[in-house]
């Protein structure tokens, strides 16, 4: 696929529920075609990070965001950084991600940072991947992608990554919290999970990586964009 290098810089925007295998696919797009990767969950992560770090009240969440000092680093892998310091591998906890769910409902997180994921794509040649980067974020991008598959498939596959972490979950209750998250992100009022216009939808459900990231490669040198 290296023959996509040399095109127009795109946009290009992968969407979908947890464990659909959007961040493996997103960077492996990225690499194959010289792009940065932008993972727009580890951002209301962070926010979450910083949130329970700093004992944030919801009403104070504005001036919060005005002081906050964080930075994303985008490369083949999300890193954050809270007032100079890396919390990446800290974001990945459970808890973090069902509040990142939460605070993803209040209007002035989602506007923050919202506005940093246009800058940072601004100028093309970048694969945004998450839950509302095709519907909200770049509703205009060239390409846009909605990655799926069946609620055990995912399960198994949060339960692998964050056991890769060192989080011991159950598999149940990884399966519980990604269908409460699934249902929080689906039911906000504010950007909720759908699939966007014009997107690709693909059911990964039963495919190897290797496969699907063929399967968008395709596509992406076929369309013409």
């Amino acid at each position: 696929m290296s023959d996509i290098k040399g095109k127009r810089e795109l946009i290009i925007t992968i969407d979908g529920p947890s464990g659909a295998g959007k961040s493996t696919i997103a960077k492996g797009i990225a690499r194959s075609m010289g792009y940065q990767y932008i993972d727009t969950g580890a951002m209301y992560r962070g926010i979450a990070y910083a949130f329970r770090a700093k004992n944030v009240s919801i009403e104070d969440i504005e001036k919060f965001l005005e002081k906050l000092s964080i930075r994303f680093d985008f490369d083949d892998k999300a890193k954050v950084f809270l007032d100079g310091e890396e919390i990446t591998e800290g974001i990945r906890d459970p808890d973090i991600s069902m509040l990142a769910s939460k605070l993803s409902q209040n209007v002035k997180v989602r506007n923050y940072l919202t506005i940093r994921q246009r800058e940072a794509g601004a100028k093309g040649g970048v694969v945004l991947e998450g839950r509302d980067t095709g519907s909200v974020v770049f509703p205009d991008a060239h390409i846009k992608f909605y990655l799926d598959a069946s609620h055990d498939e995912r399960a198994k596959r949060r339960y692998k990554e964050l056991h890769s972490l060192g989080i011991g979950d159950e598999l149940t209750k990884v399966k519980e919290d990604m269908l409460k998250r699934d249902e929080n992100d689906s039911k906000r009022a504010i950007a909720p999970l759908v699939v966007p216009d014009g997107a690709v939808y693909v059911d990964t459900t039963g495919m190897e990586a290797k496969d699907v990231l063929d399967r968008l490669l395709n596509y992406i040198k076929e369309a013409g964009v």
